[in-house]
């Protein structure tokens, strides 16, 4: 899977605490999690913020590939801070395949994010608010989110406000040379996540709608296991039931790519898989 290059940023960046504390400023906020998925960023972002929230949050959507969940909670112990799993069962992604008439493409992308994701933030911030009585009360989100990984991730703020849902990007402008530098400098003996460093992307997420050409081969040959106890069986049954798209992952000509398709703020490795298809497209 190949992702387009960063390029290097000479401008100067504002200090993560500084963001954190300008998206509090003015706002009641009563509780604050770090989202994590498993990936690089995530990983630095959880570690360079750490005292600014009070637990990670990792959200299974029923899709990742193995090793995950574990590396997910083998780094939250070792940064020593809770890790709280909203799990979304596997059943919601075969609802989805027999809803869309098929494995998602492209222009499934937003409602694959809703189940397997949105809905679980909505849950969190609902239970968060448990008990308030001020309707202003706020949950703040932090993420790994950089402008530098995607064109169309460089016009994204550094705090956006949701209903009760308050974002903030800390890390937004620091490029991929500053991640790799900051682990050098400051997490040394931090856990690994092997699925990242076998697929360069998190794999907490397995939806299809943004797969690439080759992705599907790939991860037979990687996670042969996996996809065949999982992938395998809902092909199958999509195959029965004669649903148009009945295999998982890219299908040549299939849903163009939307430019006006939602910037998703948890799903950075699929903002990256748009960049790649629309490149391709005009190669």
């Amino acid at each position: 899977m190949k992702y387009a290059v960063e390029q290097i940023s000479f401008l100067p960046k504002r200090i993560p605490d500084e963001v954190i504390y300008e998206a509090r400023e003015g706002q009641n906020v009563i509780a604050a999690y770090c989202l994590f998925s498993g990936g690089n960023d995530s990983t630095v972002v959880a570690h360079r913020c750490k005292d600014d929230y009070e637990a990670l949050i990792h959200i299974d959507t029923g899709t990742a590939l193995p090793g995950v969940r574990d590396f997910c909670q083998e780094f939250a112990e070792w940064l020593g801070k809770p890790l709280s799993i909203l799990t979304t069962p596997p059943s919601v992604y075969r609802d989805l395949i027999f809803k869309l008439d098929g494995f998602p493409g492209p222009a499934q992308h937003n409602r694959c994010y809703n189940r397997l994701k949105e809905r679980q933030v909505e849950n969190l911030v609902r239970y968060a608010k448990l008990g308030q009585d001020d309707r202003h009360a706020r949950v703040l989100l932090i993420t790994g989110l950089r402008r530098a990984e995607s064109a169309r991730r460089a016009g994204r703020k550094e705090i956006t406000r949701n209903g009760a849902q308050l974002w903030c990007n800390p890390l937004i402008d620091w490029t991929a040379r500053d991640m790799w530098d900051y682990r050098d400098l400051h997490m040394q003996g931090a856990p690994m996540s092997e699925v990242a460093a076998l697929t360069h992307r998190s794999g907490e997420c397995n939806c299809a709608a943004y797969s690439t050409p080759g992705e599907r081969e790939e991860l037979q040959a990687l996670f042969p296991e996996w996809f065949a106890s999982f992938i395998a069986p809902l092909e199958a049954e999509a195959a029965a039931a004669g649903l148009t798209f009945p295999k998982w992952g890219y299908v040549e000509g299939r849903d163009e790519i939307a430019a006006s398709a939602r910037d998703e703020l948890m799903c950075s490795d699929c903002q990256l898989r748009i960049e790649v298809a629309a490149l391709g497209e005009d190669a």
